[in-house]
């Protein structure tokens, strides 16, 4: 099991005195190890821009048996510590993720959604929303170019938004703006009228550099990158 979170500090943080810099500086963060402190694992810390620390908190699988006569199983403590984790401002290391994209057939009548697995790309309508969505709930990342298409699921899976990496925006902190997805799709040669070309659209720009409409060029996050600060 591997959790994650980002923080500031003008201050170096290393694997040696993070536990007691996020007890003094991120108290809600620090609740997660405070309130699992039976668990041993390794810590690891990566300088990144400017302030950003990267926390990552790796448990080894069979820590978790401690906790069986409490939760009964290995899986379920797993699912409660994932539980306090996201309440307290961590995340599981995503190690997968599924793109996701919706847009109107032509003339705006009906609305069409898709995602993009490792396997394959599936097509879905109003009707078949909830198949769509059992499956996007297996992955702890959901790539999407622009939020807007959160909001067509935001009410059916609220949790998207929060494993939720949105393209345009980590261009935007790169470019100072993000163009339309139909004006990348000129660039990279791919139709983004289908949603098949737009979502290998879509997963062909987690691969940096990636080209911008006006001939520059910029390096974007990874896709397992944390949530904001």
């Amino acid at each position: 099991m591997e959790v994650q979170t980002l923080v500031r500090s003008s201050e170096e943080i290393n694997a040696d005195n993070v536990i007691d810099f996020l007890k003094e500086r991120y108290p809600e963060k620090y609740k997660l190890v405070q309130n699992w402190e039976e668990l041993s694992g390794n810590w690891e810390v990566h300088k990144l821009r400017g302030d950003e620390y990267l926390i990552v908190w790796r448990i080894p699988d069979e820590e978790f048996k401690k906790e069986i006569p409490i939760f009964g199983s290995e899986e379920s403590a797993k699912g409660a510590f994932l539980t306090t984790a996201q309440e307290h401002g961590w995340e599981e290391v995503p190690k997968r993720y599924v793109v996701y994209h919706a847009q109107f057939t032509e003339g705006g009548g009906k609305l069409l959604a898709g995602i993009k697995t490792e396997d394959s790309i599936s097509v879905y309508d109003q009707l078949t929303l909830e198949d769509m969505l059992k499956k996007m709930s297996a992955y702890p990342r959901i790539v999407v170019y622009s939020s807007d298409v959160l909001t067509y699921i935001r009410d059916v899976y609220p949790d998207a938004p929060l494993k939720s990496y949105v393209i345009a925006r980590e261009i935007a902190r790169e470019a100072g703006s993000s163009p339309d997805l139909s004006e990348l799709g000129k660039v990279y040669g791919i139709d983004t009228s289908t949603l098949e070309g737009a979502l290998t659209l879509i997963e062909k720009l987690l691969h940096n550099p990636v080209k911008l409409p006006d001939g520059r060029t910029v390096n974007i996050r990874p896709y397992w990158y944390p949530q904001g600060v």
